[in-house]
């Protein structure tokens, strides 16, 4: 272990947001953080878990704090509904701008359209929900506030017991629940949390056998479905625990480096350009304050929360206003039709840390099976025709 070796204080808030009060953060961390990272290590999650040796919580075991780690990045796009869709791009788009339920890469979005259907602004988050329910049972007005800060002019008239059911904060209310208002506050996809992030990077440290031949159980898809975390067919879930498992099979102790959130890497806009006239031609820069990160700091590789948005004032020769519709993606040769063409260009990631020079743990045999498949997206088709055909909500328009 590195002579700089040393336990950290407490778990900080996701991507070092100064909004707590001192014991609200030393609550977020020991009773959040902590206690997530305790229960995973104990085996106490679900009967079908043991204890773990190989994960740790680095306020209780010291480690190399200022380690570069390990960076697990996958691209932001439903990768199921790119199964589904194959090569139609028109399709996919079409499918993960319908329904929140769908976007379940840790990225979520929300767009709002004019009157001629050209997309005013597209906000995506990947915040955990558990975050913000916390906020609401700990620091309500502040919870509030950034509700109607982030979401500004859409929701400036919304009565704030619209996010409530009683007193209780309602992750799910109106204004956090649609692709179609424009307004969205962190993710509500049901595998979308901070928990399971917690749950897959821990529980990926479990060494594997195959119960029908003994032997090792280390490639990705296979691991994914004997460990029984998360879903196989995603882009985020199969990449975090095969990244975390190679670690464990040369002997490393690993976590989640603090703060431990998900978040955006990096978004790439180098295929993106403005134009201004509509032919595909005329190419400008796009102007600055069009993609605006409004929690989290995109150069540290911590992006919360992307707003893209042509700024009030930026206009064609007629004197139009433009919209995030005029902006023109030269990789497809495609103007900017649907929020989540967007998402192929944003790398999510998480950061893990290790402490190396250990042994691995005895293997133990799967507790699934690692030919079975994860959940049916036949399943969701008819929802998903039908969240298509309805995405008209009371915010739809401008």
């Amino acid at each position: 272990m590195s002579a700089k070796a040393s336990v950290i204080a407490e778990f900080s808030p996701p991507g070092n947001i100064d909004e707590l009060t001192v014991e609200n953060k030393s609550l977020w961390s020991r009773d959040c953080i902590s206690k997530w990272m305790d229960d995973e290590i104990a085996g106490n999650v679900s009967d079908e878990r043991t204890p773990l040796s190989q994960f740790f919580n680095g306020t209780l075991t010291a480690y190399d704090i200022d380690q570069a780690g390990v960076d697990i990045a996958w691209v932001g796009f439903p990768n199921r509904l790119a199964i589904k869709y194959g090569q139609n791009d028109e399709k996919r788009w079409i499918a993960a701008d319908a329904s929140r339920d769908v976007q379940d890469e840790y990225l979520e979005w929300s767009l709002i359209r004019d009157n001629d259907k050209n997309i005013v602004s597209v906000t995506f988050t990947c915040e955990g929900p558990e975050y913000w329910e916390f906020l609401g049972d700990k620091q309500r007005d502040t919870l509030v506030s950034n509700i109607y800060n982030l979401n500004s002019p859409l929701l400036d008239k919304v009565n704030e017991k619209e996010f409530f059911i009683g007193q209780q904060y309602n992750p799910k209310n109106p204004y956090n629940s649609s692709t179609t208002t424009g307004t969205i506050n962190h993710l509500i996809q049901r595998a979308n949390t901070l928990g399971a992030e917690i749950d897959i990077a821990s529980q990926a440290t479990v060494l594997r056998k195959s119960r029908s031949t003994g032997e090792a159980v280390t490639e990705s898809d296979p691991l994914i479905r004997c460990s029984q975390y998360g879903n196989p067919d995603r882009n985020s879930d199969p990449r975090i625990g095969y990244k975390i498992n190679q670690l464990a099979l040369d002997g490393a102790s690993i976590s989640i480096a603090d703060p431990v959130a998900l978040y955006m890497h990096k978004f790439d806009t180098s295929n993106l350009m403005l134009d201004p006239n509509g032919d595909g031609e005329s190419l400008q820069k796009v102007p600055p304050g069009t993609f605006t990160f409004q929690r989290g700091d995109i150069s540290k590789q911590q992006g919360l929360r992307l707003r893209i948005r042509i700024p009030d004032g930026v206009t064609n020769t007629d004197g139009r206003q433009l919209t995030v519709s005029d902006i023109y993606d030269t990789k497809q040769d495609k103007h900017i039709e649907y929020g989540s063409q967007f998402a192929d260009y944003i790398t999510m990631g998480v950061h893990g840390v290790a402490i190396t020079g250990g042994k691995p743990a005895p293997t133990e045999f799967c507790v699934g099976e690692q030919n079975a498949s994860g959940e049916a997206f036949s399943q969701l088709v008819p929802f998903l025709r039908k969240k298509i055909q309805t995405q008209a909500s009371t915010f739809s328009r401008m």
